[in-house]
Protein backbone atom coordinates (compact mmCIF):
# COMPACT_ATOMS: atom_id res chain seq x y z
CA UNK A 1 0.00 0.00 0.00
CA UNK A 2 2.84 2.40 0.83
CA UNK A 3 4.42 1.93 -2.57
CA UNK A 4 1.12 2.56 -4.33
CA UNK A 5 0.50 5.80 -2.42
CA UNK A 6 4.04 6.96 -3.19
CA UNK A 7 3.65 6.03 -6.86
CA UNK A 8 0.42 8.05 -7.10
CA UNK A 9 2.18 11.11 -5.67
CA UNK A 10 5.16 10.67 -8.00
CA UNK A 11 2.70 10.48 -10.92
CA UNK A 12 1.32 13.92 -9.93
CA UNK A 13 -1.86 12.32 -8.66
CA UNK A 14 -3.87 12.54 -5.48
CA UNK A 15 -5.97 10.08 -3.56
CA UNK A 16 -8.41 9.75 -0.72
CA UNK A 17 -7.39 7.95 2.47
CA UNK A 18 -7.24 4.15 1.95
CA UNK A 19 -10.28 2.10 3.01
CA UNK A 20 -9.67 -1.36 4.48
CA UNK A 21 -12.31 -4.06 3.94
CA UNK A 22 -11.15 -7.28 5.54
CA UNK A 23 -7.91 -8.27 3.80
CA UNK A 24 -8.55 -5.80 0.99
CA UNK A 25 -7.47 -2.15 0.72
CA UNK A 26 -9.27 0.21 -1.64
CA UNK A 27 -7.55 3.38 -2.79
CA UNK A 28 -9.51 5.91 -4.82
CA UNK A 29 -7.68 8.74 -6.51
CA UNK A 30 -6.81 10.39 -9.76
CA UNK A 31 -3.65 10.99 -11.75
CA UNK A 32 -2.82 12.32 -15.21
CA UNK A 33 -3.08 9.77 -18.00
CA UNK A 34 0.38 10.80 -19.24
CA UNK A 35 2.00 9.63 -15.99
CA UNK A 36 -0.27 6.71 -15.04
CA UNK A 37 -1.25 5.07 -18.32
CA UNK A 38 1.02 2.02 -17.97
CA UNK A 39 0.73 1.64 -14.20
CA UNK A 40 -1.26 -1.60 -14.34
CA UNK A 41 1.91 -3.46 -15.38
CA UNK A 42 3.89 -2.07 -12.43
CA UNK A 43 1.04 -2.85 -10.01
CA UNK A 44 0.79 -6.45 -11.23
CA UNK A 45 4.54 -6.83 -10.88
CA UNK A 46 4.97 -5.62 -7.30
CA UNK A 47 1.75 -7.24 -6.01
CA UNK A 48 2.55 -10.53 -7.79
CA UNK A 49 -0.73 -10.29 -9.68
CA UNK A 50 -2.93 -9.75 -6.62
CA UNK A 51 -3.43 -6.01 -7.08
CA UNK A 52 -6.19 -4.77 -9.36
CA UNK A 53 -6.64 -1.37 -10.93
CA UNK A 54 -9.75 0.20 -12.39
CA UNK A 55 -9.23 3.36 -14.47
CA UNK A 56 -11.99 5.69 -15.67
CA UNK A 57 -12.01 9.11 -17.24
CA UNK A 58 -12.39 11.78 -14.55
CA UNK A 59 -12.41 14.88 -16.72
CA UNK A 60 -9.80 17.45 -17.58
CA UNK A 61 -7.57 19.29 -15.14
CA UNK A 62 -4.61 21.62 -15.33
CA UNK A 63 -1.48 20.12 -16.83
CA UNK A 64 1.09 19.30 -14.14
CA UNK A 65 3.97 20.27 -16.44
CA UNK A 66 2.45 22.93 -18.68
CA UNK A 67 5.67 24.94 -19.13
CA UNK A 68 7.55 21.83 -20.28
CA UNK A 69 4.79 20.94 -22.76
CA UNK A 70 4.62 24.48 -24.16
CA UNK A 71 8.40 24.53 -24.67
CA UNK A 72 8.42 21.06 -26.26
CA UNK A 73 5.78 21.98 -28.86
CA UNK A 74 7.06 25.58 -29.22
CA UNK A 75 3.62 26.97 -28.34
CA UNK A 76 3.18 30.65 -29.19
CA UNK A 77 0.02 32.10 -27.66
CA UNK A 78 0.11 35.09 -29.99
CA UNK A 79 -0.08 32.75 -32.99
CA UNK A 80 -3.09 30.79 -31.66
CA UNK A 81 -6.21 32.24 -33.34
CA UNK A 82 -8.59 30.10 -31.25
CA UNK A 83 -7.31 31.37 -27.88
CA UNK A 84 -6.00 34.83 -28.52
CA UNK A 85 -5.32 37.28 -25.71
CA UNK A 86 -6.37 40.16 -27.92
CA UNK A 87 -9.64 42.06 -27.80
CA UNK A 88 -11.70 43.18 -30.76
CA UNK A 89 -12.59 46.87 -30.76
CA UNK A 90 -15.01 48.53 -33.17
CA UNK A 91 -14.72 51.94 -34.73
CA UNK A 92 -16.48 53.49 -37.73
CA UNK A 93 -18.20 50.24 -38.64
CA UNK A 94 -15.18 47.94 -38.63
CA UNK A 95 -13.37 45.85 -36.05
CA UNK A 96 -9.69 45.78 -35.20
CA UNK A 97 -7.55 43.73 -32.83
CA UNK A 98 -5.96 45.24 -29.74
CA UNK A 99 -3.32 43.34 -27.75
CA UNK A 100 -4.28 42.45 -24.17
CA UNK A 101 -1.79 44.84 -22.57
CA UNK A 102 -3.02 47.80 -24.64
CA UNK A 103 -6.77 47.20 -24.26
CA UNK A 104 -7.32 49.26 -21.10
CA UNK A 105 -5.81 52.45 -22.52
CA UNK A 106 -7.93 52.03 -25.68
CA UNK A 107 -11.21 51.82 -23.70
CA UNK A 108 -13.14 55.07 -23.69
CA UNK A 109 -15.74 53.88 -21.13
CA UNK A 110 -13.39 53.61 -18.12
Amino acid sequence: MGRLLTDIQHAYGQCEPPVTEGERVIIVGKAPVATFMDYSTALASFTRGKGRIHLTFAGYDRCHNEQEVMERIAYNKEADPEYTSSSIFCAKGSGYSVKWDEAEKMMHCL
